[in-house]
C-alpha cells in the first residue's frame, strides 16, 4: 500500500469507566472529549496515568509492559497480551472483577467506532458497533458474535479503516509512537523503534514495513544463535587444551608452540584486515549518501532554474504572441488605425524590444529592467555551479574509496588464502594439538567433532543472518531514499515545534548505517552549531520533549485530513524547571493549532504549562477536567486542598479568556 493515501488516525470521542474501583469515590465515569486538548488534572497518587493506560487497553486490548524491550511488532504484541491480564489486579476490587469495564468511543474517518472491553478481558469486546458518521446507519453490530469474534473482527476494521496492513502495526503506533507515558521510552534514542515508525509514517509500503520488521527479528535471532554456537564451541576448544596439556606430545620434526603461535598470527591478521574491509564500506556507504544528496539538489536547481527561465519567457510571449501584434508586425499595418507603412513594424518591434507594452507604453510585467529576472538565474546557476562541484567531489571520494576497498579486499583474499595454505601445509602438527597421543585420543577426537559441529552451526546461522541483512538492507535503502524525499516536508514540522521549546534554531540530521550492528536510520540533533549524538548531551527536559516533539511532527506528517492524530501524554511537567514551562505549553498549542488532539495528565499546581496552553488555546481548544474529586486525597493533602482550588482557578480564569494567541 502507498504511503500517499495518509493514515486515517483514530480521534477519541468519549470515555466511561464502569465499576473502575481505584476511583473509589466516583468509580463510574462518563466523561465526552471534544478536540483539541483535554488535561485530566489531579493530584498525585490518584490515578492519572491508570486513566490512561485504561484508555489504550480499550483500543488496543493491551497495556504496554514498561519492562518489555521492543524485538518486532509481532512479539511486542503477543507478550504484552499476558502482561495486560494482571495490570489491573489491585486497581480493581475482588467485587467489581467481573463488572469492570472501559467503553470508548472512536472516530475513524467518516466511521464511529463503539467498543466496551472487560477489564480483564484484553482479548475479547463485549460490544463492538460501528455507525456511519455521514448517513447515521449501522455498518456493523457485533451482538451475534461472541467476546473473541468481536475483538478479531474489531483488529481487522481497525487496521483497513486507518489505512495500516495489520493490527500489531496499530498496535505499535499507539503504543511507541503517540503515547508518551510514565515509561518515558524515547523514540529519538532507540534505534529499532525508530525505524519501524519511520516505516510506518513516511515508508513507501506498510507491507514492507511488516516485511522488515519480520526480517530484523529473523536475522537478530539468527546472530544470536550464531554467538551461542560460538560460545559453546569456544567452551569445547577449552576443554580440549586442557585434556591436551595434561600429556605432551613431542614431535622430532615439527615446533609444536611455534606451528601455534604463527597460527594465531596468520588468524589474527585475517580478523585484523577484515575489519578494515569493513570499515571501508561504511566509508562508502557514506560518500555515496553524499553523492546521492548532491545529484538530488543538483536536479532540483536545474528545475528551479528551468521554471525561472519558463516563466520570465511567458511573460514577455504573452505579448508578442497576442494575435493583434503578430497581426501588426507580419502584415505591417496597424490591426487597431489600419495604418499600412513599413515603419509600423518597426514601431512595435522596437516597443518590445524596450520592454514596453505596444498599445499602452506600461512595462511588461516582470520584464521592467530584467535585472530581477538575470539575478534570480545568476543565484541558482551559482548554487548550480556549486553543487556540481559537491557532486564532482563525491564522485571521485566514491571512486577513490571503491578503489581502497578493492585492494584491502585483495589483500584480505590473500591473507585468508596463506591461512588456508599454512592450514594445509601443517594440518599434521595442527591435528596434533588439538589430539595428543595418549589414552585421552578418543575423548580429545569426540570433543573436538562436537567442536567442529558446534562452528558448522556457527556458520550456518551467520550466513542465514547475512542473507537476511541482504534482504532487509534493500527495504532499509527504500526506507532511506522515501525519507529523503520527504525530508523538506517533515524536519521543518520537527524543527518548528522543537524551537518552540528550546528557545533557539537547531536542526535535525538523518545517518544512515549499513552494519549489522546498527542497520538502518537514525538521527543527531545539531542546536547552535553543536552536535548532540547521545543522551548525557542533553538535559532531561529537553530529551522528553524534543522526542515529544518528534513524535508531533511524525503525527502531523502521517495522518489524514479526515483522521489527525491523538497524542496521549502522561504528566510532562515533572521534568521541566520554570524557565521551560511556558515554552512547552506552547510547543503543545501550536500542534492543536494544526487541528491535531492531545489527551494528557498533570498534576494539578501553578506551572505554566497548563496556565500558557489554556492562554493560548482558551476554551474552543482545551478542557480541563478535575479529578480530585474521582479517589479519597492523603491527609496532607487534603489540609492544603484551597492550593488546588487556587491552582484550577488560576487555569480555568486563563482558559475563559484566551485563545486568541497562536501557539507560534
Amino acid at each position: 500500500m502507498s504511503q500517499s493515501a495518509k493514515l486515517v488516525l483514530p480521534k477519541i470521542k468519549k470515555v466511561r469507566l464502569s465499576r473502575f474501583s481505584l476511583f473509589s469515590l466516583q468509580p463510574n465515569i462518563d466523561i465526552d472529549i471534544s478536540g483539541g486538548v483535554f488535561c485530566l488534572a489531579g493530584a498525585n497518587g490518584l490515578g492519572k496515568s491508570t486513566f490512561l493506560s485504561a484508555l489504550n487497553f480499550a483500543i488496543t486490548g493491551i497495556v504496554p509492559d514498561p519492562d518489555r524491550g521492543f524485538m518486532s511488532v509481532d512479539e511486542y504484541y503477543k507478550y504484552c497480551v499476558g502482561y495486560s491480564d494482571d495490570y489491573f489486579t489491585g486497581k480493581i476490587s475482588e467485587d467489581d472483577r467481573e463488572a469492570a469495564t472501559v467503553d470508548v468511543h472512536l472516530q475513524v474517518g467518516d466511521f464511529l467506532y463503539q467498543l466496551s472491553r472487560g477489564i480483564f478481558e484484553p482479548q475479547e469486546l463485549r460490544e463492538f458497533v460501528i455507525l456511519r458518521l455521514s448517513s447515521g446507519e449501522s455498518v456493523l453490530d457485533g451482538k451475534d458474535l461472541t467476546p473473541e469474534q468481536r475483538h478479531l473482527e474489531y483488529a481487522k476494521r481497525i487496521a483497513a479503516d486507518t489505512g495500516l496492513e495489520s493490527f500489531q502495526q496499530f498496535v505499535f503506533l499507539q503504543h511507541f509512537l503517540l503515547t508518551f507515558d510514565e515509561r518515558r521510552h524515547l523514540l529519538l534514542w532507540d534505534q529499532n523503534v525508530l525505524n519501524q515508525a519511520l516505516f510506518l509514517a513516511i515508508g513507501a509500503d506498510f507491507e514492507k514495513a511488516q516485511k522488515a520488521d519480520l526480517l530484523r527479528r529473523e536475522r537478530d535471532k539468527a546472530a544470536s544463535l550464531a554467538r551461542n554456537y560460538s560460545w559453546q564451541a569456544s567452551a569445547i576448544r577449552s576443554e580440549i587444551e586442557l585434556l591436551r596439556d595434561a600429556v605432551k606430545v613431542s614431535d622430532s620434526d615439527v615446533d609444536l608452540e611455534t606451528v601455534k603461535t604463527r597460527h594465531q598470527a596468520l588468524t589474527e591478521e585475517v580478523e585484523h584486515k577484515e575489519r578494515d574491509v569493513e570499515q571501508k564500506n561504511g566509508q562508502l556507504n557514506d560518500a555515496e549518501l553524499k553523492r546521492m544528496q548532491a545529484s538530488s539538489l543538483l536536479t532540483s536547481l536545474e528545475a528551479d532554474y528551468a521554471s525561472e527561465f519558463s516563466k520570465q519567457v511567458n511573460k514577455r510571449s504573452r505579448v508578442v504572441m497576442h494575435p493583434l501584434i503578430k497581426t501588426s508586425i507580419s502584415e505591417q499595418t496597424c490591426s487597431l488605425c489600419g495604418s499600412h507603412a513599413p515603419h509600423v513594424a518597426k514601431s512595435i518591434q522596437a516597443k518590445i524590444d524596450e520592454n514596453l507594452c505596444p498599445l499602452c507604453n506600461s512595462p511588461i510585467p516582470g520584464e521592467s529592467t530584467g535585472q530581477d529576472f538575470m539575478k534570480a538565474l545568476r543565484d541558482i546557476d551559482k548554487r548550480i555551479a556549486e553543487t556540481r562541484k559537491q557532486l564532482d567531489s563525491a564522485n571521485k571520494s566514491k571512486e577513490r574509496i571503491s578503489l581502497e576497498l578493492q585492494g584491502v579486499e585483495a589483500e584480505l583474499e590473500g591473507m585468508r588464502a596463506s591461512l588456508r595454505q599454512y592450514e594445509s601445509d601443517n594440518e599434521r602438527a595442527l591435528m596434533q594439538l588439538l589430539s595428543p597421543g595418549s589414552g585421552i585420543d578418543l575423548a580429545v577426537k569426540k570433543k573436538t567433532g562436537e567442536m567442529q559441529e558446534y562452528l558448522k552451526r556457527k556458520d550456518e546461522q551467520y550466513t542465514k543472518r547475512d542473507e537476511k541483512q541482504k534482504e532487509l538492507l534493500k527495504l532499509y535503502h527504500e526506507l532511506r531514499q522515501r525519507y529523503m524525499e520527504s525530508e523538506k516536508d517533515f524536519v521543518p514540522l520537527f524543527r518548528k515545534l522543537a524551537s518552540l521549546f528550546i528557545g533557539m534554531d537547531l536542526d535535525m540530521r538523518m545517518d544512515y548505517s549499513t552494519s549489522v550492528a546498527s542497520l538502518g536510520l537514525s538521527f543527531t540533533i545539531e542546536m547552535q552549531g553543536s552536535v548532540r549524538r547521545q543522551l548525557y548531551q542533553l538535559s532531561e527536559s529537553q530529551k522528553f520533549f524534543l522526542d515529544i516533539a518528534l513524535r508531533m511532527a511524525l503525527a502531523q506528517y502521517m495522518s489524514a485530513p479526515q483522521g489527525k492524530a491523538c497524542l496521549f501524554i502522561d504528566t510532562p511537567e515533572g521534568s521541566l524547571d520554570i524557565a521551560y514551562e511556558s515554552r512547552a505549553g506552547q510547543m503543545f498549542a501550536a500542534f492543536v493549532e494544526t487541528g491535531h488532539d492531545i489527551i494528557m495528565t498533570a498534576n494539578i499546581n501553578t506551572s505554566q504549562i497548563l496556565q500558557r496552553m489554556a492562554t493560548l488555546c482558551g476554551k474552543s481548544k482545551m478542557t480541563l477536567h478535575r479529578m480530585t474529586s474521582w479517589a479519597p486525597l492523603s491527609e496532607v493533602q487534603l489540609k492544603e486542598e484551597k492550593l488546588f482550588e487556587h491552582a484550577y482557578s488560576v487555569i480555568e480564569t486563563a482558559l475563559k479568556t484566551g485563545g486568541s494567541a497562536s501557539g507560534g
